[in-house]
């Protein structure tokens, strides 16, 4: 057995979610925080590099001929130790915390609020239909062709093409705001497929567009933690049981994720190629091909980045290895990265774990901070930490930063734009 560190970081994950789901260190509190997504997806990510690279899965043998994996490996371990005890200390300073509910998450007209902001969903689906038409106008009913074209024509797209999809990756973070209402409304009511589904097939045109897969997520996430935190912190203390219904939600995006997968690589969705690609829940390992690829270009001396890499500007090196993979065609350019890789590059090996630590020591305890008065704005606010959390694995540390900034002033204007409903529902009654 190779790359055992890969255990040691799946059991660690797997310590803490069971430490969090006893709620040992969280009482009177909940478990659906940042710290679970987090350990949730570094124990899935890190099980899955186990299993590929010593060919227990997959029938692809990059994971053994790759040459830093084992440091790699060994350097995760480290960053997670340090992130869990961000964690505990954050879990332990604010213990006395109990959940409150506000009396306005107890009498908003959550349907009216979710109605209001249904526009937001209705124009992002019209830009996304435009941009599908536009690409099956030339690649036809081929999923793998939609995503090869986009990739060769990303680089030059036109000016209109390309501030229309700016606009609408700004417009998708209100979209996944009104998709946080609609869990937060089913929670407290009911699940209805009808209205799911249809907002599903509503917010899905756009991401099509690009020949991705992981709009499934970005659609769901949201969904999933607004339900399971509200339940938990209201519903549940109401008597009401968990909808059984809630676990095909849950397996929904898993199930899509791998057929979407089969049609990009050109195949015909059976239960045999089911089988063969049932593998894709592990898609967040291809982050160490992007890692493994990234520190075999590195040069034996290079400057830190001091942040450069993290708020978008990229350092000196970072910028080259990007450039020179371009040139070469490298595949790790379009395997999901992860946090650690600029991080690493900005602070080096020592000065990240201290990165690491300072951030999700101030994300976790902001959210735990938000269940003292659960308003609407809380939750909604505790979701972003939670989506954060959940794409550290997936997402690069200037994306997330980018998701985050764009997330929260998106919360801010959607609070404000809601605010007079919410007035005028307290004045009605």
């Amino acid at each position: 057995m190779i790359n055992i560190e890969f255990i040691y970081s799946f059991v660690l994950c797997t310590a803490f979610l069971i430490v969090n789901f006893c709620r040992l260190g969280l009482r009177n509190k909940t478990c659906i925080l940042p710290s679970t997504f987090f350990s949730m997806m570094w124990g899935l990510t890190s099980i899955g590099a186990f299993l590929y690279s010593n060919m227990l899965i997959g029938d692809n043998d990059y994971y053994i001929r790759a040459s830093y994996l084992q440091e790699i490996a060994s350097y995760q371990l480290s960053v997670l130790g340090v992130i869990f005890v961000a964690f505990l200390l954050a879990h332990f300073r604010k213990r006395k915390i109990s959940v409150v509910i506000s009396d306005e998450l107890g009498q908003m007209d959550i349907s009216a609020i979710r109605s209001k902001m249904r526009w937001f969903l209705y124009l992002f689906f019209i830009i996304g239909l435009y941009r599908l038409i536009s690409v099956l106008s030339v690649t036809g009913l081929d999923y793998s062709a939609m995503r090869s074209y986009y990739l060769s024509s990303r680089s030059h797209f036109s000016v209109f093409d390309s501030n229309l999809i700016r606009v609408a990756a700004y417009l998708s973070q209100f979209v996944k705001l009104y998709v946080c209402i609609l869990g937060i409304e089913t929670a407290l009511r009911e699940i209805r497929f009808k209205q799911l589904t249809k907002d599903f097939l509503m917010f899905i045109p756009f991401h099509m567009s690009l020949g991705g897969r992981l709009f499934l997520l970005a659609f769901f996430a949201p969904f999933i933690f607004s339900y399971l935190l509200t339940y938990f912190t209201v519903s549940r203390k109401n008597g009401k049981k968990i909808d059984k219904k809630f676990l095909l939600i849950l397996l929904s995006p898993l199930i899509m994720l791998v057929i979407l997968q089969i049609l990009k690589m050109d195949e015909i969705v059976n239960l045999k190629t089911i089988e063969a690609y049932s593998t894709e829940i592990f898609y967040t390992t291809s982050a160490y091909i992007h890692m493994n690829e990234l520190w075999a270009s590195l040069p034996s001396e290079y400057s830190l980045g001091y942040g450069l890499n993290t708020i978008g500007i990229g350092s000196s090196v970072y910028n080259h290895v990007m450039e020179s993979w371009s040139i070469e065609e490298n595949a790790a350019l379009v395997c999901v990265p992860s946090m650690i890789p600029q991080a690493f590059l900005d602070f080096g090996p020592r000065g990240s774990l201290l990165f690491f630590f300072i951030v999700f020591y101030c994300i976790e305890d902001k959210a735990i901070s938000c269940l003292k008065t659960l308003t609407i704005k809380n939750v909604l606010l505790i979701v972003l930490l939670c989506q954060i959390a959940y794409q550290t694995a997936s997402s690069s540390s200037y994306d997330l930063l980018r998701a985050f900034i764009v997330g929260y002033i998106s919360l801010v204007l959607f609070i404000q734009m809601t605010k007079l409903k919410m007035i005028k529902y307290t004045e009605k009654y």
